[in-house]
């Protein structure tokens, strides 16, 4: 599991919403990779951009192209 912080709602969500091989999840007990923006949960003092990451068991090409396109569209 990895996290970053995208600075914004907006870019956070334009993130997750641009993924294709990455499954928006709360629970991280799956092999797929997921992903989720962590501030949606209350009771968390986080940033608004901040996402925790799951890295599965998909391509490390595939993944990484994936999760590239997604970062260019939050810009």
């Amino acid at each position: 599991i990895i996290s970053f912080d995208l600075g914004t709602r907006p870019r956070a969500e334009a993130f997750l919403r641009s993924l294709t091989l990455v499954r928006e999840a709360t629970s991280f007990g799956g092999v797929h990779s997921m992903a989720e923006r962590r501030a949606r949960w209350a009771g968390d003092a986080i940033s608004e951009g901040f996402i925790r990451f799951s890295v599965g068991c998909e391509a490390r090409e595939d993944i990484v192209g994936d999760v590239t396109q997604a970062l260019d569209r939050a810009r």
